[in-house]
């Protein structure tokens, strides 16, 4: 059976990352506003799980449903502080953190979703009030990641946290339907 899964449609479900190539006000808008709903979206998703239903994965080897969910709370935090640093600063450098460590903390395997999902409420919505002030010149303000050696404008990340959330919300869909 396993040789027969594709583990590149279970790890991208809802397909990779692609980054907007320029400017372009409504696909940012439409960005926002999928950060503005992931929240909820997540929560519906997660709603009423049993504590065994959390311990499914989304592909073998993979992370179960509580880390994914406890993941994009950690992972949008860094993703807000680096928005606020970026914006702050010329170019700063964020600090790169290893997920799939955070991944085992204690903390990252708790069956009680409610404070990571809180996180995500009040980091989305302080994120949604600050994009959407932000001018395209705003966009074009980098930061710089040390694990990829490389700059990224605030127009990426934006992107990246947008696909992100959906992202993982879908492998926690697959990781309901498949059971792994």
């Amino acid at each position: 059976m396993l040789a027969d899964i594709d583990i590149e449609k279970l790890k991208y479900p809802s397909g990779k990352f692609v980054a907007m190539a320029s400017f372009d006000e409504k696909e940012v808008k439409k960005h926002i506003h999928a950060l503005e709903i992931l929240p909820a979206y997540l929560a519906e998703t997660v709603k009423g799980l049993s504590p065994e239903q959390l311990l499914h994965k989304y592909r073998p080897d993979g992370w179960n449903i509580k880390q994914i969910v406890h993941h994009v709370a950690d992972s949008h935090l860094n993703f807000h502080i680096r928005l606020r640093l970026t914006l702050a600063e010329e170019t700063p450098t964020v600090k790169p953190y290893d997920e799939n460590v955070w991944a085992k903390f204690p903390d990252a395997n708790n069956n009680n979703l409610t404070p990571s999902l809180y996180i995500l409420q009040g980091v989305h919505a302080r994120a949604v009030d600050l994009l959407g002030t932000l001018k395209e010149k705003d966009y074009q303000r980098e930061y710089f990641h040390p694990e990829y050696n490389k700059k990224f404008n605030l127009l990426w990340l934006l992107g990246l946290y947008a696909w992100h959330g959906k992202h993982h919300t879908e492998q926690i869909k697959v990781a309901l339907q498949h059971k792994f």
